[in-house]
């Protein structure tokens, strides 16, 4: 309801007569839930101009699966891709996932560390935004079992063919086409038993220059995810790692 003119008046002056912190608590006191409500709107809108005007396009996903590169490894592996591409690393970015780890060992500590980080690793790929995966042998084996890997030859074949340098370097594992783990676990089956066949799905570069820090008898391998949606991307920057040097 309106006040009348009069009775607005006679609380303009009482306003006007009281003191700052009597002015101050009598708004916060009437005008709290409009205040809060501005506020909030305030910070939602500029939180989202902050992540506009700051957030970085993904040229690339690259994970780091039981691999722990630093320093200038990790340096050429992401920012030393953008420079390789031309790329402004004001605007553009390899976005990079560091610590993904997957393991059969099934110790309760390291068995909870890996379902976390394969749930990680699965909302990745399902969101197509993990595209190459850096590896040791025991992830590239989980991985190549599981069939999140691609194909090497058939991507090549499809993509302006054969590449000499890649093709020396592709290595083959293991991909499980169907199995009964389910039924040993449950025990309904007593023996394991697999179909499986052997594909080309990733490089061994283990004796590029940036992993010299590695231990002399472990592996490092790099694929590429089976459903990237930047394949040209991808297969360029196993080039890159091929051939680059810390």
């Amino acid at each position: 309801m309106r006040l009348p003119e009069s009775e607005r008046a006679f609380n303009r002056a009482a306003f006007r007569a009281m003191s700052i912190s009597e002015k101050a608590d009598y708004i916060f006191s009437y005008y709290k839930l409009p205040i809060v409500l501005i506020l909030i709107a305030v910070i939602a809108v500029g939180s989202a101009v902050h992540k506009a005007v700051t957030s970085k396009k993904a040229v690339l996903y690259v994970g780091y699966c039981n691999v722990v590169p630093a320093g200038a490894a990790d340096a050429a592996l992401t920012s030393g891709y953008l420079e390789h591409v031309g790329a402004d690393s004001a605007d553009n970015e390899v976005a990079c996932y560091r610590e993904l780890y997957v393991s059969t060992d099934d110790s309760l500590q390291n068995h909870q560390y890996a379902y976390a980080s394969k749930l990680k690793l699965l909302a990745s790929i399902d969101g197509e935004q993990l595209d190459a995966v850096l590896m040791n042998q025991e992830a590239y084996d989980l991985l190549s079992g599981w069939g999140y890997l691609i194909d090497l030859e058939d991507a090549l074949a499809q993509n302006g063919g054969a590449d000499a340098e890649l093709a020396a370097a592709m290595v083959s594992n293991t991909v499980i086409l169907s199995d009964n783990r389910v039924e040993v676990e449950l025990g309904e089956a007593d023996a394991y038993v697999a179909e499986t066949i052997e594909v080309p799905n990733a490089i061994d570069v283990s004796e590029v220059a940036l992993f010299e820090g590695f231990s002399e008898d472990e592996h490092i391998y790099l694929g590429i995810i089976a459903n990237t949606p930047r394949m040209e991307q991808a297969l360029d920057y196993l080039a890159y790692v091929l051939g680059a040097s810390a």
